[in-house]
């Protein structure tokens, strides 16, 4: 069965519990599931896919604070109580998950003595020390490193070699111009980390990528692992391989 790793690291009883109330569903690339100032209305543990959280200014631009995939879940405002974030959440990669409504998921994670919610305050913190990295990530760093960091977050959580991704949709997921991010790619490429054409990314060294990324990618990835007390990286391979 294919399994978020927040639930499958739950206690067997309480994930049969929840059962009833996930469903499967598929996204495709582009797909909102959060929109700013909108109630959320939906809770998704994510598989397969990923999702990108967007800080969208008054002027159209906007900037990825934060990306969340197996190791995690969209919805993590609603659980701290918020019915609307300023944020905008879309698939970045598309995929599968398990979809709970809201109101379901207060009902029967929020206002029950759940380790579900252990699991996510958890995770939470992990998410937030992301998105501050990512601004200092951001400040601090050379394109070519956050572009290698960038991609090796995607490659860990779907551990596709190949996924689809403009160069318009990246300068924006870095906070870039697409001069300057297209500069990075054709150093990466050349370096023999990726090879991208007509829209498509693929990942032929993931070593060369995370010798080439910069420190934030270690930051950010410890945090995940403290929720389950060992690699979630490695934790999610099995969980695949178990498919």
């Amino acid at each position: 069965m294919k399994e978020n790793l927040l639930l499958a690291v739950l206690p067997r009883k309480e994930r049969e519990r929840l059962e009833p109330h996930l469903e499967p569903v598929t996204f495709d690339k582009g797909d909102v599931l959060i929109e700013p100032d909108e109630p959320i209305r939906n809770i998704l543990f994510p598989y397969d896919l990923v999702t990108s959280t967007i800080q969208v200014m008054s002027d159209g631009t906007a900037l990825e604070v934060g990306l969340m995939g197996i190791e995690g879940m969209i919805g993590i405002q609603f659980w701290l109580h918020q019915k609307t974030t300023p944020t905008r959440t879309l698939v970045q990669v598309p995929g599968s998950g398990l979809l709970m409504k809201a109101s379901v998921f207060k009902r029967e994670v929020m206002d029950k003595q759940s380790p579900l919610n252990e699991l996510i305050a958890s995770y939470t913190h992990a998410f937030l020390v992301m998105t501050s990295q990512v601004a200092v990530c951001n400040r601090m760093h050379e394109m070519d490193e956050r572009l290698s960091r960038w991609l090796l977050l995607i490659y860990n959580r779907t551990q596709r070699e190949e996924f689809p991704l403009t160069q318009e949709f990246l300068a924006m997921m870095l906070g870039a111009h697409r001069p300057t991010v297209s500069t990075a790619a054709s150093i990466l490429q050349k370096a023999g980390f990726i090879r991208y054409s007509r829209g498509i990314i693929k990942i032929l060294d993931p070593k060369g990528l995370e010798a080439g990324a910069c420190e934030c990618l270690g930051i950010m990835e410890a945090q995940f692992d403290k929720i389950f007390d060992k690699s979630w990286i490695e934790l999610a391979r099995r969980e695949r391989q178990a498919e």
